[in-house]
């Protein structure tokens, strides 16, 4: 069964998130301006991602398992994780509005190469309800594009948990190779297209909740693989792998600094962007692009440091009350016996 709290995850959520700070860190003028090494070692920063998909389809539905989830219980259920996640969200975004127009009034233009959507009808209801995708407009924050895939998961698991808990082999294997084939033709990038990540988690939910016989398990997963492999390329296969396979071995990497890293990574993640205006805009007047590999390197070190600060912040203040109501929002009666696992 499913531990209280599972460490690996903290490793794997935590060294994921700093990757793709590293990642685009290293896309600001201070790196690209010229061709370097670092840029190229830390592009592999945005297989994070998938990092994140296969552990949600992992801790999600065990949580709901954990939780004796049913359908009746779905609109608590949307509520809870509208809270947890979109809530700490919106107030990332309103930063990055004060910093924004803070920046045009100091420099008195906007920010270079900053895709910045302006406010209007389709802007603000798209970043709010993660559809900017359809309504044709741009993100506040550009990694916001991840959280609408993670909300229509969330949309979805809701409504077929149900059915993964009947234990019907054909039912589960015919659903789920629908949402495979489904996210291969699918024009807009949404849940469906990077269905195969979240599937491979689903495969160490099936097997941990032991709902499945293990050759369908096994042929799910393979079918899961090479729906990665096609779609997205072997290194996110790979580094989907990796994430599976830790998951799946039960290693307990329980160290102080990747269980906090692991605690405030989704602060990390949704707040980075802010503090990479402030390092584009603000250091850029006072340092020469112009560095070496060992000068970047330094500036790299001490701008995750300062995002690490920032989420620490924003962690306690923000995301962590959120996170402690959400939990206040129950759908099951009080039961002392059973123990949700943090998410």
């Amino acid at each position: 069964m499913l531990k209280k709290h599972i460490h690996t995850l903290d490793f794997l959520r935590g060294l994921s998130a700093l990757g793709v700070v590293a990642l685009h860190f290293t896309l600001t003028s201070f790196f690209v301006k010229d061709s370097n090494s670092l840029t190229t070692a830390f592009a592999y920063g945005k297989y994070g991602v998938h990092v994140f998909f296969v552990i949600s389809g992992f801790i999600i539905p065990f949580s709901m398992m954990k939780s004796e989830y049913q359908l009746g219980h779905y609109l608590s259920y949307l509520k809870r994780r509208f809270t947890r996640v979109c809530l700490p969200s919106y107030v990332s975004i309103l930063i990055t509005f004060l910093l924004y127009y803070a920046v045009i009034i100091l420099l008195g233009r906007p920010i270079n190469n900053f895709n910045w959507p302006g406010i209007n009808l389709s802007a603000v209801l798209g970043n709010l309800t993660y559809t900017v995708s359809y309504l044709k407009t741009s993100w506040y924050n550009p990694v916001y594009w991840t959280l609408a895939i993670e909300f229509q998961f969330y949309i979805l698991i809701g409504l077929i948990y149900p059915l993964i808990k009947r234990k019907n082999n054909l039912q589960i294997i015919s659903l789920f190779c629908f949402c495979l084939i489904l996210g291969a033709y699918l024009p807009l990038e949404s849940f469906f297209t990077y269905s195969g990540f979240f599937v491979l988690g689903i495969c160490l939910f099936l097997k941990r909740a032991k709902i499945m016989p293990l050759y369908l398990n096994v042929f799910l997963f393979i079918v899961a693989s090479l729906f990665c492999f096609f779609q997205h390329g072997y290194v996110a296969l790979i580094f989907s792998l990796v994430t599976f396979f830790l998951i799946f071995s039960e290693l307990d990497i329980n160290t102080k600094v990747t269980n906090y890293l692991g605690k405030i990574s989704f602060s990390i993640y949704i707040t980075h962007c802010v503090v990479e205006i402030f390092s584009e805009v603000f250091i850029n007047r006072f340092i020469d692009v112009e560095l070496s590999t060992f000068n970047r390197m330094i500036l790299l070190v001490a701008h995750l440091t300062v995002t690490i600060a920032f989420a620490t912040i924003f962690y306690k203040y923000i995301e962590e009350p959120f996170a402690l109501y959400s939990k206040k929002m129950k759908f099951l009666k009080r039961n002392k016996a059973k123990t949700i696992p943090k998410l």
